[in-house]
């Protein structure tokens, strides 16, 4: 690959392709660590952090971690054998992540403290003009949104929200002031972060009251630690830790399966579920902690200690819907309650894709105009009317069942296989054509409307008007099928107009 472009830069400019990347998280980095292995190193990363990481930089609340094993959570080229446990806990993530940045040598690719306003792509010059919140403009070749699905945090719309006196914090924003000795706190949410830290906070709070809107489906996490002579043998036999691995994908690829609604399997998988729910939750919360549902409706979680928690004096369920938010605590349909601090675990606005950036391709098409409804993208990596332009961790390309990062790895060989196209058609623009996203889309809606997230209730998955617009709608191997090389027939090629090389404009200081 890189020597099919150096051939081809010759043609234009020594510098081609510029590549501009939003976000140093997971897909951002991996796209990135697989770009400089391919020899492509005019990359820069745009991070409005101070650090790598993404949500793993972004979530320090207790008892963060992933649900995903850590084998499973990493990269397939960059693998870890010496992982603490099974599942991994945030800070152990983040350095995982910050280690892989240091062997790729990424780091001086990245401007940290930079947020990406607006990106127009140029049709005279056929490159993209990237504008920061500073005023800095970038021009490249190649533009790539790696801002995920779960970046922005969301708080409920609750009247009063301004006005409590005490500490009041998202998840995703943990005050490390905050102090939970003899307090009284309320963690409004009952998803996959208040799951995490009802438990840690049950141990120092005085009071912990769990304000839940709609039950959820919670199972038993099969976690362990990994023991100092079982690390050295991964290290020793490194095939050992690639097996596990690959053991680890299958089983949870076939979970799946149970996804489609109305089938036996779903059927079975809500009944084993409930089952367990009900060995491990009070018994008078039955009715309040299990879900009436099908299991997969919404996301399904995995904890140890959170129906656990649910046994202790100083924790209470409280499901009576939230009137208001009061200076001195909440006030619910039942009556006041007293607080001292509150913590919201209500999740991420996951449907505002890309947002706050405005993206404006071919002619000015502005991408948040043509995705009112809803997303329309060719695999969740390409969008008609936007050449150039690639996404990771897209719309349609989340899971409910496996691991979020194989998604990512197939999208990155994607774009890099369409970035060898270009070298081998000595072209330089690439774009989807829209009868191919079309046909995707349809086959897309076909399949999502046989999974269990179609219907029954509410979840971050889709939309208020119904449109799942988050998750892959088959399995993850169907995925890499699609993935695993560009149909030519659904992309449009073209040379580049202006083969000047442009420089990038500091901001006036």
């Amino acid at each position: 690959m890189p020597d099919a472009f150096s051939s081809h830069s010759e043609s234009h400019d020594a510098a081609w392709p510029r590549i501009v990347i939003v976000g140093a998280g997971i897909s951002g980095l991996c796209l990135a660590m697989r770009l400089k292995k391919a020899g492509f190193d005019s990359l820069t990363i745009l991070e409005k952090s101070h650090d790598i990481g993404g949500t793993w930089l972004d979530n320090t609340y207790p008892g963060c971690g992933c649900d995903v094993p850590s084998m499973l959570y990493s990269f397939s080229f960059a693998l870890n054998t010496n992982w603490s446990r099974k599942y991994a806990p945030q800070a152990e993530i983040l350095q995982y992540f910050r280690d892989c940045c240091e062997r790729f040598a990424i780091r001086p690719h990245i401007q940290f403290g930079t947020a990406v306003s607006t990106a127009r792509w140029d049709e005279d010059s056929s490159h993209w003009t990237v504008t920061t919140d500073a005023g800095e403009t970038i021009d490249c070749d190649f533009f790539v949104s790696a801002v995920g699905q779960l970046s922005r945090p969301a708080l409920p719309a609750i009247e009063g929200i301004d006005s409590f006196r005490g500490p009041a914090f998202h998840a995703a924003r943990w005050d490390h002031d905050f102090d939970a000795r003899d307090k009284r706190i309320a963690v409004i949410g009952n998803g996959a972060s208040a799951v995490q830290i009802v438990p840690k906070l049950a141990h120092r709070a005085r009071q912990v009251s769990v304000l839940q809107r709609s039950a959820n489906w919670i199972l038993h996490r099969h976690d362990h630690r990994y023991t100092r002579p079982w690390r050295w043998f991964y290290r020793l036999v490194p095939f050992a830790a690639r097996l596990q691995r690959l053991l680890m994908y299958l089983f949870f690829e076939l979970r799946i399966l149970c996804y489609n609604h109305r089938t036996f399997l779903n059927n079975s998988f809500t009944a084993w579920a409930r089952f367990r729910m009900r060995r491990a939750a009070p018994e008078k919360l039955h009715s309040q902690l299990i879900p009436q549902f099908p299991a997969g409706c919404k996301r399904v979680l995995l904890s140890n200690d959170y129906l656990q928690a649910l046994h202790r004096e100083n924790v209470q369920l409280v499901t009576d819907p939230i009137e208001r938010i009061t200076p001195e605590g909440i006030r619910t349909s039942a009556g006041n309650l007293p607080l001292d601090a509150i913590v919201y675990a209500t999740g991420f606005k996951a449907s505002e894709f890309l947002y706050p950036m405005e993206i404006l391709g071919r002619d000015g098409v502005r991408l948040n105009e043509t995705w009112k409804r809803r997303p329309l993208t060719y695999l969740g990596i390409l969008a008609p009317e936007f050449p150039n332009f690639f996404m990771l961790y897209g719309p349609n390309t989340n899971l409910g069942h496996n691991s979020i990062i194989f998604m990512v790895e197939c999208q990155v060989r994607f774009i890099l296989r369409c970035l060898k196209l270009l070298a081998r058609r000595d072209c330089g623009v690439l774009e989807v054509r829209r009868d191919a996203t079309e046909e995707f889309d349809q086959m897309l809606q076909r399949h999502l409307r046989k999974k269990v997230w179609n219907g029954w209730v509410a979840s971050w998955y889709k939309t208020d008007q119904g449109d799942i617009t988050n998750n892959w709608c088959r399995s993850t191997l169907a995925y890499w099928w699609h993935t695993r090389k560009p149909a030519e027939e659904a992309l449009q090629l073209s040379p580049r107009r202006d083969c000047r090389t442009v420089e990038r404009t500091p901001v006036a200081r």
